[in-house]
């Protein structure tokens, strides 16, 4: 018999360096189930035996997992028919993170506009940020070139990054394949993929020194923004006790297998789920089941405020949409993530 291991320890394949996001592993997890369930159909169709009701029940105990690993045996029997044996091995429940703050601004899931209350103006020490003095921005290059002076002092001159929480979820209906249907919905279909997704979250965590750079938007990169007005879709900028408020959309990026940091619209300004970490992700016989993964970005939003006497920013809520799409199987994941954090100077 021999071996053919689909999907392999999917915690271990899923691990992430610090400059990455924290929630890549939730996601591989995910699509490591989804890819079960295509693995599941795959051995239904090929056995001429009947599959055992142990076989079946995989899928029911795949719904209960966070992540895991599934293994394929295949081979022929002595009279040339062929078997595929599927295991799965499935790590217990990841408990929600209750430091979550309750009070923290988050976007309203419906609409996905970022909801950010602009805190008294302050004068803190330092001078990284927006230039001070100058009119408020009303165009959108204006606006546009205000936020990327804001948002890119962060990086240099912020104090601590205070980070409220990062809330994964469902941003559409999914599309999948008739033939594997039956099953996704046995593992509680799209309500089970965004409880999945919620329940991994993050919670309160500061970042200071090279961490900034690390974690805050752009994850990784000297830059916070590099977007122009051809990347934008609407900006608005409004002032309220010394506070402006500024609110960007972005231009919705179309498929790719290949996008990097600084490419497209959405990846100039968010911590964006790249394609090469999907697939990096994703065994070799997986790949040849589902295909390779694509990324297209609709739009997203990104809400700052900024103290208008030092330029400096006060708050800073993402609100990114990200859809995987496995085109050989005609899967299609539309998956959203919001980022709040509290900057201090």
């Amino acid at each position: 018999m021999e071996e053919n291991k689909v999907v392999e320890n999917v915690e271990s394949a899923s691990a992430e360096s610090n400059s990455k996001s924290d929630f890549i592993a939730t996601i591989i997890k995910c699509v490591a189930a989804i890819l079960c369930v295509a693995v599941l159909m795959v051995t239904l169709s090929q056995c001429v035996t009947k599959v055992s009701e142990n076989n079946i029940k995989i899928a029911e105990f795949a719904a209960s997992s966070n992540g895991g690993s599934v293994s394929v045996d295949s081979g022929s029997y002595d009279d040339g028919s062929s078997y595929v044996d599927s295991d799965v091995a499935v790590d217990g429940d990841v408990p929600a993170d209750d430091s979550v703050s309750t009070d923290a601004p988050v976007a309203d899931d419906s609409t996905g506009d970022a909801s950010t209350d602009a805190p008294a103006a302050s004068t803190p020490a330092g001078n990284a940020g927006a230039s001070t003095g100058s009119k408020k921005p009303s165009t959108k290059a204006e606006i546009v070139d205000y936020f990327n002076k804001a948002v890119n002092g962060v990086k240099t001159g912020a104090k601590a990054v205070e980070q409220k929480g990062v809330t994964n979820y469902l941003a559409g209906t999914t599309t999948i394949p008739s033939g594997i249907q039956g099953i996704y919905k046995m593992l509680g279909g799209d309500d089970w993929l965004d409880e999945t997704l919620k329940k991994n979250g993050h919670g309160a965590e500061t970042h200071t020194g090279d961490a900034i750079k690390a974690r805050f938007p752009v994850e990784g990169e000297a830059y916070a923004s590099k977007l122009t007005a051809n990347d934008v879709t609407n900006a608005t900028c409004t002032e309220s006790n010394g506070v402006y408020t500024i609110k960007i959309t972005t231009v919705a990026d179309g498929k790719s297998d290949s996008v990097k940091h600084g490419e497209g619209h959405a990846p100039k300004a968010f911590n964006v789920i790249l394609p090469g970490t999907i697939n990096d992700n994703i065994p070799g016989p997986a790949v040849s089941l589902v295909g390779k993964a694509s990324m297209n970005y609709p739009s997203s939003t990104a809400t700052i405020t900024v103290d208008v006497a030092t330029g400096h920013v006060l708050t800073a809520d993402y609100d990114l949409k990200w859809t995987i799409n496995f085109d050989k199987m005609g899967i299609v994941l539309p998956f959203g993530t919001k980022s709040v954090y509290t900057i201090k100077w």
